[in-house]
């Protein structure tokens, strides 16, 4: 039997909507808006956590419908409730909206959420700067059987100010200091309106919110103009309908625009998860290995991102993609199953800080060495190599030697999975390059040259020094400069130009792996699956220092 949450969880919003209660509500409608923004969920009856997922934001208008029609419910479970049947439509609108009030703060330090001695040391140390620092609580806490994982957070903040801004003020900070400043955002005042849906003659109105379900909870509710393809090194290319097991709400997000999220159980959440993350063909072990790692990372983000949006996990990359209803695959869906409950610990304790990405080429990066902040020993990047390997770390001097050696001797190169994504090369025209460079650095000109002036563990390049007919800059972050350079799929690349020095024709990227590199290769995990590694061994060897736990 799971264990309800020891931090007094709060029912989430979805919660609010699965099932038609046969009493009133008496949690006011000002609770169940507050509910969306908490940083706590709750859990099915079938004891799974229920998880409140971003579908699409940023709409003037949301489009709905169900096979069976939908139930809308102004004030969630409990509340009155509108019904359609036979699939009609409802057109989600709001009008009388102001966005919402966040400010943006600068954290200086991370400490343990018990730990006072600490925190008052800082805030001495921060006031005799001359700052009012600020103490902010992030993550979440819940039991279950008897376990608790505990993922909070203190952050001791200083010079708070209306976003955005918190990015300039904080590598000010970082510069004078010497501290690995960060932003946190604050939510002052939730945004408001009024949300009006619309079926032929039919018209619901609601403050801020309003839920729609299926009438038949074995059908799911579709929704349209979903972006495919967001996040990552490439632009959106298209949008479609698509389809979400459990509720939907529309609400605002922080600019006042239309916002739907989709309250799901995790298990639905998986199975449409894990096929969008890996290839469903691939090894049960390899696919086993993915479930886990996505089941750990949807629970350790939860009240570490998004905290001022009206969901706990966004759908893109930046979070984890999720597809919906109807992408689910058998042999992915039958992962998450045997998987259940799951996740992976820090051997010290606590939920283990999960990333993944499509391949590392040969060699994993350092998380810090992408996204700044301090080193996790879980995820420090080391050879993906089958056994001893030449390269212990690859920088400028060996970097071609890394580059022509053999895709046997790594787990993401052995495998078929890897063609394409392994090795890889890209010729842009100086033409082209120039377009691309001038819409981020107009100052530039004419690019002449580009030189790698800092490289990770792996390789990957987290500076790029552009040299130009007018001037010079320096691009820094990987993902930056994957886009910055067209939509590379990884920063660990080699250049060559054709032409002259004062007016190249064409560069070259010969580059290798597909993403950030930090974390788990999910190619090199079915490369070890089909060497007949297990998913224990899969984790163990992306995850050093861990180990797995079933929770529930």
């Amino acid at each position: 039997m799971i264990r309800r949450s020891l931090a007094a969880v709060a029912a989430a919003a979805a919660a609010l909507c699965l099932a038609p209660a046969a009493h009133a509500d008496e949690t006011s409608s000002g609770d169940k808006l507050r509910i969306l923004y908490s940083n706590r969920f709750t859990f099915t009856d079938d004891g799974l956590p229920l998880v409140t997922v971003e579908i699409v934001g940023g709409r003037d208008t949301v489009t709905l419908a169900a096979k069976g029609g939908l139930v809308v419910r102004p004030d969630g479970g409990g509340g009155s409730a509108v019904e359609t049947r036979d699939g009609a439509t409802w057109t989600i609108r709001a009008e009388d909206t102001q966005p919402a009030e966040i400010e943006e703060w600068v954290v200086v330090a991370r400490l343990a959420p018990d730990d006072a001695t600490g925190a008052q040391a800082e805030r001495k140390r921060w006031k005799e700067r001359g700052y009012a620092p600020r103490t902010f609580e992030v993550g979440a806490v819940f039991g279950v059987d008897g376990e608790v994982i505990d993922t909070r957070e203190m952050l001791i903040a200083v010079d708070g100010g209306a976003a955005p801004g918190g990015a300039a003020r904080a590598a000010k900070i970082a510069r004078k200091y010497g501290v690995a400043a960060t932003v946190h955002r604050d939510l002052v005042r939730r945004p408001t309106g009024t949300i009006i849906a619309e079926s032929g003659g039919t018209v619901v109105r609601n403050p801020s919110v309003l839920w729609f379900q299926p009438r038949d909870a074995t059908e799911t509710v579709a929704v349209d103009d979903v972006p495919v393809g967001a996040g990552g090194s490439q632009a959106v290319t298209r949008s479609e309908t698509r389809r979400y097991w459990g509720s939907v709400y529309v609400t605002l997000d922080a600019d006042g625009h239309l916002v739907a999220v989709n309250a799901v159980p995790e298990d639905k959440l998986l199975d449409g998860l894990v096929p969008a993350e890996i290839f469903p063909d691939a090894p049960a072990e390899a696919l086993q290995a993915q479930a886990i790692a996505a089941r750990t990372e949807l629970l350790e983000k939860i009240g570490h991102r998004n905290t001022t949006d009206p969901f706990l996990l966004c759908s893109t990359q930046q979070c984890q993609v999720y597809a919906g209803a109807g992408h689910e695959d058998p042999r992915t869906t039958r992962a998450v199953e045997q998987t259940r409950g799951i996740v992976i610990l820090r051997d010290g304790g606590g939920l283990a800080d999960i990333r993944y990405s499509a391949s590392c080429g040969g060699h994993g990066e350092d998380n810090d060495r992408i996204w700044g902040g301090d080193a996790d020993p879980s995820l420090r990047g080391h050879t993906d190599a089958t056994g001893k390997t030449r390269f212990a770390s690859v920088d400028a001097d060996n970097l071609d030697a890394f580059l022509d050696d053999d895709a046997d001797h790594y787990w993401c190169g052995r495998t078929k999975k890897a063609k394409g994504r392994f090795r890889w090369s890209v010729t842009v025209s100086a033409k082209d390059l120039d377009a691309l460079v001038a819409k981020q650095y107009p100052e530039v000109g004419r690019v002449r040259a580009l030189t790698p002036t800092e490289r990770g563990t792996s390789g990957r390049i987290g500076k790029l020094e552009i040299r130009g007919s007018k001037g010079t800059v320096v691009a820094e972050g990987d993902l930056h400069i994957r886009r910055l350079l067209g939509g590379l799929k990884s920063t660990l690349f080699a250049i060559r130009v054709d032409g002259p020095a004062d007016a190249p024709k064409s560069f070259t990227f010969d580059g290798a792996g597909f993403g950030h590199g930090v974390g788990m290769c999910q190619v090199g995990a079915i490369g070890m699956a089909e060497a007949g590694k297990s998913h224990d061994d899969i984790l163990d060897h992306y995850y050093r220092g861990t180990h797995l736990h079933r929770l529930y």
